[in-house]
């Protein structure tokens, strides 16, 4: 996605009703033959803590960042950096060894 399609709109930060200070993270590895090795991130102070660990811990694999959140279905995902290798149109589907 180009910054050109990115909107942008100041808000009021009291609409949130809910913040939870100590999220849970996934970082999911992705290797040249498309296997994925998920690791849970716990106890990190902030998301730089977790693509600082992801960057030390990747040894060559593309990495996708996750924050966990909770809904009445039960846990969901929003992720953070980087695409799903095997998601259609994925901008990393193309490169066999899903470099950043």
């Amino acid at each position: 996605m180009s910054a050109e399609k990115i909107k942008a709109t100041l808000i009021d930060p009291r609409y949130v009703s809910q913040e939870n200070p100590d999220p849970v993270y996934r970082v999911d590895f992705w290797d040249e033959n498309r296997a994925c090795y998920e690791n849970r991130i716990e106890n990190a102070k902030s998301i730089v803590d977790v693509l600082a660990w992801a960057e030390a811990n990747r040894y060559g694999r593309y990495a996708v960042i996750w924050v966990e959140y909770i809904y009445e279905g039960g846990i969901g995902m929003a992720r953070l950096h980087g695409w799903e290798p095997t998601e259609a149109g994925s901008p990393s589907a193309s490169d066999p060894y899903f470099r950043q």
